[in-house]
């Protein structure tokens, strides 16, 4: 299996936000990778780790638009007899669709009879959503100390 790389952009212009600048537009990028600068951009990197093991990177904002393109890699994964290892810890933003992401991928798994681990390298907001709503005690955690 080889590595695979998703990047999504999201046009910040498309749902305007007040307090951000009129130009922080997706139209006119010319990289395929997400950065500080460029919030809009969302990328998933899947990597064979061995025998039915592939990590599941994911990097950027993981909300309303780009939790489906989570979901979707994850179940793809897990449907094809592999444990996931998921790593989260170049998400800078999660909100709610993220963390159901998480959690129905995590019943997939079970359903399909396979396991989802967290790494345990997660941002200080990634980690706080997920103690304030109990996920951490769902989901198995593996990996580096927390940063």
């Amino acid at each position: 299996m080889a590595r695979t790389r998703i990047v999504t952009f999201v046009s910040v212009t498309a749902f305007p936000d007040p307090h951000l600048p009129p130009n922080r537009s997706s139209a006119a990028r010319s990289s395929a990778e997400p950065s500080e600068s460029d919030p809009g951009a969302f990328a998933l990197d899947v990597v064979p780790l061995g025998d039915r093991k592939v990590r599941v990177s994911a990097e950027g904002e993981l909300d309303l638009v780009t939790s489906p393109d989570l979901e979707q890699a994850l179940r793809r994964e897990l449907l094809a007899d592999r444990d996931v290892l998921l790593d989260l810890s170049r998400i800078g933003f999660i909100d709610s669709t993220g963390l159901h992401a998480i959690v129905k991928s995590v019943r997939t798994a079970k359903e399909a009879g396979r396991v989802l681990t967290l790494n345990a390298d997660l941002s200080p907001h990634t980690r706080r959503l997920m103690e304030i709503v109990g996920l951490l005690s769902f989901i198995p955690i593996t990996g580096s100390e927390p940063r």
